[in-house]
């Protein structure tokens, strides 16, 4: 690695750590509606492909110890994805809801729901315990956030496919939910 390499990765490090908690603020937005049509249905499908991806490439960091920047950087940006999908579905099972209030009680709604919340919680957990690598020193820290990295990508990935599958029930299966 060269010296010019390693201080642009240093100098980079509290960019990324502000453009993480900047990300935060997508938290609190609930796009209902995007081309006249509901928006989680459409933007859902960036972190479905982002977040596997980033589990994947969390892994990679976890067992070798390499590449933490661009991979947190990488889930920067999912991070940001996952939290305006999530806000979309909250909007969507707001407006649902209202024009039908029995889904509210629907029991794969509620679970996916949950599991889209845990989802949302595991990728921003995720996100800190990366951006934490680029400011910890090679010691026992270090190899315990290894550790947790690669149970959160692992726990990442799988809410992803649970979300996924139980939001497919919702839209094509026996539990399908009719939408306008």
């Amino acid at each position: 690695m060269s010296t010019a390499s390693a201080e642009v990765r240093s100098n980079a490090r509290p960019i990324i750590a502000v453009a993480a908690v900047l990300a935060l603020v997508f938290w609190f937005i609930e796009i209902d509606r995007a081309f006249d049509l509901p928006a989680h249905p459409l933007l859902i499908h960036v972190p479905l492909v982002l977040i596997p991806l980033l589990g994947l490439a969390a892994i990679a960091v976890g067992a070798t110890d390499r590449h933490t920047t661009p991979v947190t950087v990488f889930a920067v940006v999912t991070l940001a994805f996952t939290l305006l999908a999530a806000g979309a579905g909250e909007a969507f099972l707001e407006r649902l809801t209202s024009e039908d209030p029995a889904l509210a009680d629907n029991p794969t709604m509620q679970d996916h729901a949950d599991a889209g919340d845990l989802l949302r919680f595991t990728v921003f957990a995720l996100t800190f315990v990366l951006v934490g690598l680029l400011f910890a020193k090679p010691n026992a820290l270090r190899i315990v956030l290894r550790g947790l990295l690669v149970l959160l990508a692992l726990t990442a990935i799988f809410y992803t496919v649970r979300t996924g599958h139980l939001g497919a029930k919702l839209a094509w299966g026996e539990d399908a939910v009719q939408t306008r």
